[in-house]
């Protein structure tokens, strides 16, 4: 087995001269640097498998070393203990909160600093199988995240991959090399068509693959004008969908029909009712563009020659349908759980001098028993030990802190 790499980044390095003959007697290789850019480049060349790091490091103190690991692919996960000696417990706990994996008070002890060291690793060994499976892509809901937001993303990290989207039964696919749309698949269209579609999906479910493939390239234009389009259609699409019954609901026609003097196109929209389908899927059978269809079925429904069936009347016996009208009604969609996120945020904000004293007597608790189990790393990588938060709510914390919540001094 490899000797495990440990790289010590300390600004009086013989301060740490003991530690660095307990750890190569430990069996692990070891080097020390006295300031956090030389860390940085060491980590390039050395690739240690941890990093103990002073927080005052001189020319990048620990914490913006640390900010710069976190920022790279490569250094995501690498297990950081920062040690130092900070004199206030606010200070402590301060560092406590930066993603690190330890801190450690001077004058450090050799047996307990040994002692979490090993635990670390050990945390890493058992967590490596579940963080390749996570680095192979990635999964959510069209309402967080958009086939736009999506394709960005894959650009921007220049990534090669296959994009699937889930709506309403229906399976399409969007194949990605090194950040760039080459082919799209959904139902029968060409692949054009099959990803201008897709750009009006606004619900449903999507996966990301992280994997090489063999797909030819359908797709010649740039992934600019791709993106341009579709944040165009998305625009037109929600425009239209505003001022028309829910996609969802079944849509019939009037007897205003009966002498009516209909365009070619209202006469072709109007002729795949068949009685009644769902106005998603008039559009989706139509022959016509889908921005089109559904600017045709507008004009026919302003006109009173189509209407959509009320869904009290309708029998839906469990389908799409009875799901819309409990969300209406049962209070938990996005906007009730932003409303609670402000709350939960606000009431943060304004706890006052007595509750925020409490909380931090909280956290010190809890630090108390830290080093007796694997934790931090540990819950970082377990699953049901996540929060995920949606894009919605991301961009509300994101607002927050940008223009407002003052926590009184």
């Amino acid at each position: 087995m490899d000797r495990k790499r440990i790289l010590i980044a300390e600004r009086d390095l013989n301060e740490v001269r003991d530690l660095r003959k307990a750890l190569v007697t430990a069996g692990y290789e070891v080097r020390m640097v006295d300031n956090g850019t030389e860390a940085l480049a060491q980590i390039e060349t050395f690739q240690p498998d941890l990093l103990l790091s002073e927080v005052r490091l001189p020319k990048l103190d620990g914490p913006h070393l640390l900010q710069e690991l976190r920022n790279r692919p490569s250094t995501q996960l690498l297990p950081v203990i920062m040690m130092g000696s900070l004199k206030t417990v606010d200070e402590r706990v301060n560092t406590m909160k930066l993603p690190i994996d330890d801190y450690q008070q001077k004058p450090l002890d050799l047996e307990e600093t040994l002692a979490r060291i090993e635990v670390l690793l050990r945390e890493v060994g058992n967590a490596s199988t579940s963080i390749q499976l996570s680095v192979r892509g990635f999964s959510g809901t069209l309402e967080e995240m958009s086939l736009v937001d999506l394709l960005k993303t894959l650009e921007v990290g220049n990534k090669t991959g296959v994009l699937k989207l889930r709506r309403d039964g229906k399976e399409g696919m969007v194949f990605i090399q090194e950040g760039q749309v080459i082919d799209a698949v959904l139902d029968h269209l060409d692949a054009r068509q099959a990803l201008l579609r897709m750009f009006s999906w606004s619900d449903g479910d999507f996966q990301v693959e992280m994997r090489h493939h063999d797909r030819p390239r359908m797709l010649t234009t740039s992934n600019h004008d791709l993106i341009s389009e579709g944040l165009t259609r998305q625009y037109r699409w929600s425009q239209l969908v505003n001022q028309l019954p829910p996609l969802q609901a079944v849509v019939r026609g009037t007897d205003k029909l009966g002498a009516a003097m209909l365009e070619d196109e209202e006469k072709t929209m109007v002729g795949l009712l068949n009685g009644s389908k769902r106005l998603i899927d008039l559009v989706e059978e139509s022959p016509l563009d889908d921005l089109r269809a559904l600017a045709v079925m507008k004009t026919l429904y302003d006109g009173g020659y189509v209407d959509a069936v009320n869904l009290d009347q309708e029998p839906t016996n469990g389908t799409y349908l009875d799901k819309l009208k409990q969300r209406q009604t049962n209070g938990h969609g996005p906007r009730d759980k932003i409303a609670g996120l402000f709350t939960s945020v606000l009431q943060h904000s304004n706890e006052g001098r007595e509750g925020r004293q409490e909380r931090r007597r909280g956290e010190r608790r809890a630090n108390e028993d830290r080093r007796r189990h694997e934790r931090r790393r540990d819950d970082r990588e377990r699953p049901q030990n996540r929060v995920y938060l949606n894009k919605s709510e991301l961009i509300v914390i994101r607002e927050k802190l940008l223009h407002g919540i003052r926590t009184p001094s």
